[in-house]
């Protein structure tokens, strides 16, 4: 009698779907796109697919969009992947035999705002002498974006002064010959989706003080 229900069993397994396993990416950054396919790899013809997210039918929207290949396989695409993206996706593959199922886990990092590390000046500095300071992030999310401010004004490359970005993460402001117009407070300021952030600094050249207004 068990022989019996043994070969039943088996037998009823015959043509029941098989899925191949499917990942997400494990880099995912708000508004990246990821695409997911379910591939029956084992049964027999035709397949019913369903999409399901944290255990619920799973619906088309303007950010995902499911469709079918062919007769084996269904395509889970998100063009757009945020916070709300997050949860467990699932595809059921069902035919008359029965069906299978296989999951995976969708995790969007969430952007950071940026941390400047703080910078100084020499404060050996005589007129004539080369100043240069690095803006560097040390924590946040890319991309950034670089502002050099002095005394609260933005500012613009000129002969003497420049800046460029050394790497994503990094800003570097160089002043060539500094002199009496050079003195006053730089400040870095980073941007990124999530925030911003600002380091500043004081360059004084040895014997030239800060102009006093005068009332």
């Amino acid at each position: 009698m068990l022989i019996l229900l043994a070969v039943r069993y088996s037998l009823a397994e015959v043509g029941t779907p098989k899925i191949s396993p499917f990942h997400f990416p494990a880099d995912l950054d708000v508004g990246m796109r990821t695409s997911i396919l379910c591939v029956v790899t084992y049964g027999d013809p035709p397949f019913d697919f369903a999409w399901y997210k944290d255990g619920k039918t799973l619906t088309e929207t303007h950010s995902a969009s499911i469709r079918k290949f062919d007769d084996f396989t269904s395509n889970l695409v998100i063009s757009k992947v945020d916070a709300e993206s997050n949860g467990n996706y699932t595809c059921r593959a069902s035919n008359y035999k029965g069906f299978e199922e296989k999951s995976a886990v969708l995790f969007v990092k969430e952007t950071r705002a940026p941390k400047i590390n703080p910078f100084h000046f020499s404060g050996e500095l005589d007129v004539g002498m080369r100043a240069s300071v690095h803006c560097a992030v040390i924590y946040g999310d890319i991309p950034f974006e670089f502002t050099w401010l002095k005394n609260g004004h933005q500012i613009q490359e000129i002969p003497g002064i420049s800046f460029r970005k050394t790497d994503e993460y990094t800003s570097n402001l160089v002043i060539s010959e500094v002199n009496a117009d050079s003195n006053g407070n730089y400040t870095c300021r980073v941007t990124n989706s999530k925030g911003s952030d600002e380091k500043s600094a004081v360059l004084s050249v040895k014997g030239i003080n800060f102009p006093i207004n005068k009332v």
